[in-house]
């Protein structure tokens, strides 16, 4: 894309020329021919348009007219991050695959990875990285859609009401994707329903949806494909075992079999709405099937890595009560002494108390031998716990204790919210029993 085509698309005025390969709004992650888009936040994105150029940035947008480099440009516009969001409308609006949306309050992430896995094999796809899921990371994300891409998978997240339909007019799916319906952010909204009309808001204008069957007369899509113990896509048995998962899903009315190498349900789930995107877009479900069994999962999502005389089950990326349940199952499968290493389940608001407390009596049920508790909100699940425990607030005393204790010859999950930070835990215990 020419420089003179993104200024008449972001309506500034251009200063200089030059090609755009890229489009980036972390100075760090720029390179050669990237447009820099310099974001108001913390700081002022502005102040790192010199370190841009100087990693190979050919332009940037700016709120105000600056000296650049000999070779480069600049478009100046009124306001960077609302041009940036022009680019990713202009990517949208000239895009003529498929695009795919998925939400949900557990599993967005690992569904959208593994759908990847498996339609890559057949679509030219592409999608979100990391967790790029609100206003700021779908613009990044469409900025840099290739208009190729035959299948553009987004996945969309939320913590307060109005935010999907926002980022569903931005990204128009045709096809929309609601993982599950859990409590999760309740700070952010007044009850559980509220959570599922946000939640299955992302079907509104879509040719399709695929939901969990007990929210099917909530979508509003044309069609409707629903998944779970009942539904079009049924989940009919399912066995864990402490390092796979065995299933059997009859698909409108077609019986198959599953294996996974990843132990508990958050795979299950995916699988079942990769098995109705399979039906829709008429390709083989043997050939899903194979490729269910080479898939892993993101980093920090119950991934289950055997070190040396220790399983470390590291699920650090985030926390809600039902992913919490789900990884606390796979953590009761493990045949050595069990270790929770236990951070908080932020934005429950008046529910914290009592789902934290609802913890302490999982972990007892899963016969765990020793907790490890962070985080103010974790002493109600330190109160409950009936086994060896400790209890910290303080990272840097957290960190000293792991340090010290004695994991070999245990099975030690690490699980908590995004703000505990506890891959930080899990990276110490793994630099301490690598094999």
């Amino acid at each position: 894309m020419r420089a003179e085509e993104v200024a008449k698309i972001v309506k500034g005025k251009l200063i200089g020329n030059g090609k755009v390969n890229s489009i980036e709004f972390d100075s760090r992650n720029v390179k050669k021919g990237s447009l820099f888009v310099p974001l108001r936040g913390n700081r002022d994105g502005h102040q790192f348009i010199k370190d841009a150029f100087q990693n190979g940035a050919s332009g940037t947008l700016s709120e105000r007219t600056l000296p650049i480099p000999e070779g480069k440009f600049l478009i100046e516009v009124k306001n960077t991050f609302e041009a940036f969001k022009l680019l990713g409308k202009w990517k949208r609006g000239n895009f003529n695959g498929t695009t795919i949306a998925i939400t949900g309050s557990v599993g967005k992430t690992t569904t959208k990875e593994l759908l990847t896995h498996v339609f890559s094999k057949f679509f030219k796809t592409y999608r979100n990285v990391k967790s790029f899921n609100n206003i700021l990371g779908l613009t990044y994300t469409l900025s840099n859609l290739p208009l190729d891409t035959e299948l553009y998978i987004q996945e969309l997240g939320t913590n307060r009401q109005g935010e999907i339909p926002e980022l569903v007019e931005i990204v128009k799916p045709e096809i929309s994707v609601v993982t599950a319906v859990e409590k999760a952010h309740t700070a952010g909204f007044k009850d559980i329903s509220d959570i599922v009309k946000e939640k299955l808001s992302i079907t509104e204008g879509a040719i399709l949806s695929i939901v969990p069957i007990q929210f099917k007369e909530f979508s509003k899509s044309k069609e409707t494909i629903t998944f779970g113990r009942e539904g079009d896509i049924k989940l009919l048995d399912v066995q864990l075992f402490p390092n796979k998962t065995e299933f059997l899903i009859e698909s409108f009315g077609r019986r198959l079999q599953f294996f996974s190498p990843i132990p508990g349900l958050g795979v299950v789930n995916s699988t079942l709405i990769a098995v109705g995107l399979a039906e829709v877009f008429k390709v083989n479900i043997e050939k899903v099937s194979e490729l269910i069994r080479t898939f892993t999962p993101p980093e920090m999502r119950l991934t289950v890595e055997q070190l040396n005389k220790v399983i470390l089950i590291d699920d650090s990326y985030n926390a809600n009560p039902k992913s919490m349940e789900n990884a606390i199952k796979v953590l009761s499968l493990q045949e050595l002494p069990k270790v929770a290493i236990i951070g908080e389940m932020l934005e429950l608001g008046e529910e914290s108390k009592k789902e934290h407390e609802k913890i302490g009596e999982l972990l007892n049920h899963a016969k765990v031998e020793t907790l490890i508790a962070y985080g103010k909100e974790t002493e109600s699940t330190f109160k409950v716990f009936k086994g060896k425990k400790s209890y910290f607030t303080s990272q840097e005393e957290l960190i000293k204790f792991i340090k010290t204790f004695h994991f070999q010859g245990k099975a030690v999950l690490v699980k908590g919210s995004r703000g505990n930070r506890l891959e930080k835990i899990a990276r110490i215990i793994r630099e301490r029993y690598k094999s």
